[in-house]
């Protein structure tokens, strides 16, 4: 199928879109590492500075980030509307994520710095300042992803593009789980500890988005390049579910966005309370997975290109479910080697996830062109965005009222207290029992994952 909607990019300034220079490809996924630390960082922390320093109920901070990723949904709906129905998609992009930086970067630093007020004031201060962060993030991740497909247009040059992306990922959630446990561990764990976290990790946050909004000038509009016509909520839905491949990996991704949610909502607090190693033990961990994570990097590369990418991809699910499930095994006697040997498993099973499920996205992004005619890479970089917005936000909000249900006393000052058995179980439930559980459900839908190298250059070629 040939479309004038879908030309190959021109060559121009050295730009290759069968593969991306190693430049582009680096400045490319630096981004990644500003997503990686508002999203985790938030993730992780936020919970723990309501329930240890601002004395509130877990069940008060899942509903307060349930609500923003519901508002988040929105946005992101909205963002990539925008940005398909222009001719000028590039632009309009690079224009989008620099507003995104300014207004998440600012944001971060707020939320982990909130303001003297209790009570309803408290409540409605932090709300508003999620609700900006939000924002932020929506407009800078959302555009972000769209870029890919215009970036690398082959199945191997994806893979390639994404492996930066799965670098620079464990690179940012190292800087959002052991950076940010390291500065908090360096003070009291009270309010100016999370003042100071909130500050440095602001800094790294924008400089990332600003060497991803830079890198990405030499990449040149695709011509030529209408705006995706206006058919309407209920027509496009349907045309999208007529493209399987995209319906399965969104459905994995959304039960692997619920597992993550619920595994790093009550990991802190499962370290703090049931492990009892504290935010060095936090660090610990988070530094081998990460690690790990970016080291095995090229090596799932390789794996990709002989094995393909689902087959890849369901291994790395079964790695890092059952590495989730191990955690049942531990307690408060856990040793450095078990805490370091689950943090490297950890690591590798989630390198493969990430680089094999960003590698598939523009392949059904491209899939979808061949089936429906369309091309509308925005729309669907917002409904991934609304994926993982919709997991974190079921998963916080579930586990954050389960927490409360079961008895999880929450204290202020970043002091500690004696948790009772069904908040114990709770957290074990929490960190690997519902995350195995999702994991394995994600596993038997891949199962069936249509696409392979075969088809998506075949496609490819009648471009």
């Amino acid at each position: 199928m040939t479309s004038t909607a879908t030309a190959t990019p021109s060559v121009s300034g050295g730009f290759d879109p069968e593969r991306p220079s190693f430049s582009l490809c680096l400045n490319y996924g630096l981004g990644t590492i500003a997503i990686a630390v508002l999203l985790n960082t938030v993730t992780t922390f936020f919970p723990a500075l309501m329930t240890t320093v601002l004395g509130q109920s877990p069940a008060l901070a899942g509903l307060l980030l349930t609500l923003s990723k519901l508002y988040d949904i929105v946005v992101d709906l909205f963002v990539g509307n925008r940005i398909d129905r222009t001719n000028t998609r590039m632009r309009r992009r690079r224009r989008t994520m620099l507003a995104g930086a300014a207004i998440g970067s600012v944001s971060f630093f707020l939320l982990f710095s909130p303001p003297a007020f209790e009570g309803p004031w408290l409540v409605i201060a932090l709300s508003a300042i999620l609700l900006l962060y939000s924002t932020g993030y929506s407009l800078f991740a959302v555009p972000y992803v769209a870029m890919a497909p215009d970036i690398a247009r082959s199945y191997d040059g994806r893979t390639r593009l994404m492996t930066f992306r799965t670098f620079f990922s464990a690179v940012g959630q190292m800087i959002a789980l052991a950076g940010a446990a390291a500065l908090i561990g360096l003070g009291d764990g009270g309010a100016e500890s999370y003042r100071i976290m909130g500050g440095v990790l602001a800094v790294v946050i924008f400089a990332s988005q600003l060497s991803a909004w830079a890198g990405t000038s030499v990449v040149p509009e695709p011509v030529p390049h209408p705006p995706s016509p206006r058919i309407g909520f209920q027509a496009t839905a349907r045309q999208m579910l007529r493209n399987r491949p995209a319906v399965m990996l969104l459905c994995a991704k959304l039960l692997q966005y619920i597992s993550l949610a619920a595994n790093i909502s009550t990991g802190l607090l499962f370290k703090l309370n049931v492990l009892q190693i504290g935010y060095e033990g936090q660090a610990q961990l988070s530094i081998a997975q990460n690690i790990a994570m970016g080291a095995c990097t090229p090596l799932w590369l390789i794996a990709g290109k002989h094995f393909g990418k689902k087959n890849c991809y369901l291994a790395a699910i079964a790695l890092y479910g059952l590495t989730m499930l191990s955690w049942l095994l531990a307690d408060n006697s856990i040793t450095l080697f078990g805490l370091l040997s689950r943090g490297v498993l950890q690591g590798i099973g989630a390198g493969g996830m990430i680089l094999m499920s960003l590698a598939m996205l523009p392949d059904v992004m491209q899939h979808d062109m061949r089936v429906n005619g369309v091309r509308r890479d925005g729309v669907y970089s917002s409904i991934y965005a609304v994926v993982e917005k919709t997991g974190f936000a079921l998963g916080a909000a579930i586990i954050g009222v389960y927490l409360s249900f079961a008895g999880y006393q929450a204290t202020t000052g970043g002091q500690l207290v004696e948790q009772g058995a069904g908040a114990v179980r709770a957290l074990y439930v929490g960190n690997a029992i519902a995350p195995f559980l999702l994991l394995a459900a994600s596993f038997a839908i891949m199962l069936f994952y249509p696409l392979g190298k075969a088809i998506i250059d075949t496609e490819s070629a009648e471009r």
